[in-house]
């Protein structure tokens, strides 16, 4: 009985107050960004096809998670050549997604808008000594 009332009680709450402020993330690693609820589902639907590449490159060396601007979280890994730059907006829950898979650049997402360009100086760290080959 108990067990019921407090399933019943945790389902009447926010989905707001169950899940952790996206600003909680701020030092975390690109995993717990892709984990979270607001950005876990744009992600999956970015990655399509490429799942696999963008799993494994959430993983990858790199700085944690920073804010950038006002609304950015941004974070990126890099090894050799593979690489992930992932950068979730706040406010409007945009994504972007940028996959390096054998040297090769594969843009996940945004498909037909240009980037931000609060992004320009974390992607220009994480494309640091980028060779197009």
């Amino acid at each position: 009985m108990l067990r019921r009332v407090l399933l019943a009680s945790l389902a009447a709450l926010p989905a707001a107050a169950q899940e952790a402020p996206l600003t909680s993330l701020i030092g975390a690693d690109m995993v717990a960004l892709a984990a979270h609820p607001a950005v876990r589902v744009l992600l999956r639907n970015a990655a399509r096809g490429r799942q696999q590449h963008v799993y494994e490159g959430l993983r990858l060396p790199g700085p944690p998670i920073a804010l950038v601007g006002e609304h950015w979280l941004v974070g990126w890994g890099r090894e050799g050549r593979r690489g992930l730059f992932l950068a979730f907006e706040t406010k409007q829950e945009q994504l972007v997604l940028f996959l390096l898979v054998d040297g090769q650049p594969v843009y996940l997402s945004p498909r037909s808008t240009q980037w931000p360009p609060e992004l320009a100086a974390p992607f220009a760290d994480f494309s640091e000594g980028l060779r197009p080959e």
